[in-house]
């Protein structure tokens, strides 16, 4: 028996190495980020790529103003994520952000790595780009005015049926399919034909059945509209807030998320929210609004600061106004998810955009309801909503409302030139793409619709 033993013992110690001595530790770590790979500045608004050399797995931690982008391309907020020692990449999202420069650090095992990481202006459009913006507003004052709803007015006198709505709605479901979406259309609903919204999809790749919902209203007012008589190029309500959407479509159309992307143009806002509430309404069954971000008149805002000296109107008025003030508001979450939204939203105008607003120019954020725009038939449903609304301030306000002063010329001198209203419109889209981005990370974020 004792030769059996001792020849078992033999037998298997030819496998095991030594006798009670297997080593499994991990190696001792050895982390480099090589400095000849690697760039001490990034450009604001593009993706930056870390290069990590590391023989076991390492962690990044992501500074304010940045988003990792994951294996799928999707953005993640995450502060800190883990990754294996084969990749020897990492890339980030840089936000338009503020800050001079950001903070990055590296771990592995006992090993860390921080260094600090220069911003510079881009020169190239960056993912989302008020510049772009700009040219948007432009085209759209230019080919494509008098965007009056059908069912606008008595008798389609006032607004030509819709014909010039109807051809600047195809257009733009032209342009949204060039930008790369999954899916355009123009809805032709058969028991409400004349809210021709213009609705581009990007599927979403895990929960493609719950939306994420940008948009703004594609119609203005119509001729003889109180109070000012009707526009007709409504640069500011709502060409405004269909160029913002536009430039968040051709950003959102070519990039990943978890959820589906819908990018809409509404018609028919001007006579009761008819648009947005026909698409609500003809929602299919099993889908769910995850939140919706509307853009009613948000020409004006920061960093733009009101003129010093008066601006003259196209109908002789005299506009000096005090401050161009911009309010975020939220509706229609639980107190929990409302009081999430209401922190995104100063955690991306403090934190990541590091915005410094002054009294010429303020930001204000809130939880508040009205049924001013679009938003309302989106959180009348149940389903969280972002409100931007940066009209210009009280005068630019009740002079260009449904005005024939509503014009891109008249905007852009109040905002000090086309760079000027770039930048508002600048400030705008990246505030709604960092929102965009943490709607789709969150976790149990849910709107008053499921308690109903």
């Amino acid at each position: 028996m004792r030769a059996i033993v001792l020849t078992l013992l033999f037998f298997t110690a030819s496998f095991s190495g030594c006798f009670g001595n297997v080593d499994d530790t991990d190696p001792p770590a050895n982390l480099s980020v090589p400095e000849e790979l690697n760039s001490n500045t990034a450009l604001r608004g593009q993706i930056f790529t870390m290069t990590i050399d590391s023989n076991v797995d390492y962690t990044v931690h992501r500074a304010n103003g940045t988003f990792f982008i994951d294996e799928f391309g999707v953005f993640r907020d995450a502060m800190n994520m883990t990754f294996d020692k084969s990749i020897q990449e990492v890339q980030l999202l840089i936000m338009d952000t503020e800050q001079s420069s950001i903070d990055l650090v590296v771990t592995a095992g006992d090993e860390m790595w921080n260094g600090t990481i220069d911003l510079v202006d881009s020169e190239e459009m960056m993912i989302v780009d008020g510049r772009r913006a700009y040219d948007t507003i432009d085209m759209l004052t230019t080919s494509y005015n008098n965007r009056w709803c059908a069912s606008a007015g008595p008798g389609g006198v006032n607004h030509e049926g819709g014909a010039a709505y109807e051809a600047a709605a195809e257009a733009m479901a032209d342009e949204m399919w060039g930008m790369g979406f999954d899916f355009v259309e123009v809805t032709r609903y058969e028991d409400d034909p004349d809210q021709l919204n213009v609705v581009g999809y990007n599927w979403g790749r895990v929960n493609p059945d719950e939306y994420i919902v940008i948009g703004g209203h594609f119609d203005i007012a119509y001729a003889f509209t109180p109070p000012s008589g009707g526009t007709n190029e409504g640069a500011n309500d709502d060409t405004s807030g269909s160029t913002v959407s536009l430039e968040m479509a051709q950003a959102l159309a070519q990039l990943e998320f978890d959820h589906t992307v819908v990018a809409a143009l509404w018609a028919c806002e001007e006579e009761g929210l008819l648009g947005s509430r026909a698409y609500v309404d003809h929602l299919p069954e099993n889908v769910t609004v995850r939140a919706y971000m509307n853009f009613d008149m948000v020409a004006l805002n920061y960093p733009i600061t009101p003129p010093t000296e008066p601006v003259i109107g196209p109908g002789g008025e005299v506009f000096s106004a005090t401050k161009y003030d911009w309010t975020i508001s939220v509706a229609g979450a639980n107190d929990s998810n409302m009081q999430r939204m209401y922190d995104w939203v100063g955690m991306t105008i403090e934190n990541d955009l590091a915005y410094q607003p002054t009294a010429g120019n303020p930001i204000t954020w809130q939880i508040a309801e009205s049924c001013a725009s679009d938003h309302c038939s989106f959180f009348s449903a149940g389903y969280p909503t972002f409100n931007f609304f940066s009209p210009g301030g009280d005068i630019s306000f009740w002079q260009e409302w449904h005005s024939p002063s509503d014009t891109l010329e008249f905007m852009t001198a109040k905002a000090g030139g086309p760079a000027g209203m770039a930048s508002g419109f600048n400030s705008l889209v990246w505030t709604a793409l960092d929102l965009f981005i943490r709607v789709d990370n969150a976790e149990d974020f849910q709107g008053n619709w499921a308690e109903a």
